[in-house]
């Protein structure tokens, strides 16, 4: 995830950093309301993240990293923003449709279910890139799950357990971020990452 694209033979700024950050910030919004620590009565913020950085700011960092021919990150960043911007549509959608809550939540786990099997392939292969992206791939992996089995269950305690998750993976990108940008800035690594040395 490293590599920086060229325009017109000019290299530009590293997308990594966008990108991780954007993710950190929404999954860490979204994640205080399903660990209970914020009210759902203010849970908009959560809603507004999700369709502007989490989702827009993601895709522009996915779109930018074909760019930098970053098949891993344009893959991750693409995604995860389609995510932000799918799961939060259902949210404002689920709100319309409450007379059916069973509905609802069987539904929203099998969302989840296929976003738990799609982040399992993206932690394994995450392993060949650096140490500190694999570890919040594996937090972010058991945030998925007990939100799927949270929403299908309909179990409060396994949603709370996907956010707290959910926060220890948005800590972790929001490290690789800023990691990044130090390097990047200072022009030596201050915050190691653990690349991987095969």
């Amino acid at each position: 995830m490293e590599e920086k694209p060229t325009l017109a033979g000019i290299e530009v700024a590293n997308v990594n950093p966008l990108g991780l950050t954007a993710f950190a910030l929404t999954a860490f919004t979204m994640s205080m309301f399903t660990t209970g620590l914020l009210p759902e009565s203010v849970s908009n913020v959560g809603l507004a993240m999700g369709y502007f950085f989490g989702g827009a700011g993601m895709l522009l960092a996915g779109v930018w990293a074909f760019f930098a021919r970053s098949t891993f990150g344009a893959t991750a960043y693409c995604s995860y923003g389609f995510y932000f911007l799918s799961y939060t549509y259902y949210m404002v959608e689920m709100e319309k449709d409450a007379a059916n809550p069973d509905k609802t939540h069987v539904a929203l786990g099998v969302f989840l279910l296929g976003w738990t099997i799609f982040t399992i392939c993206m932690t394994i292969i995450s392993y060949r890139t650096f140490r500190a992206l694999f570890i919040m791939f594996v937090f972010l992996t058991f945030d998925y799950f007990f939100n799927m089995v949270g929403a299908w269950a309909d179990s409060k305690s396994a949603t709370k357990a996907g956010g707290w998750f959910g926060l220890m993976a948005a800590a972790t990108a929001l490290y690789c971020a800023m990691s990044i940008v130090v390097t990047d800035t200072w022009k030596e690594e201050v915050l190691p990452l653990g690349h991987y040395k095969g």
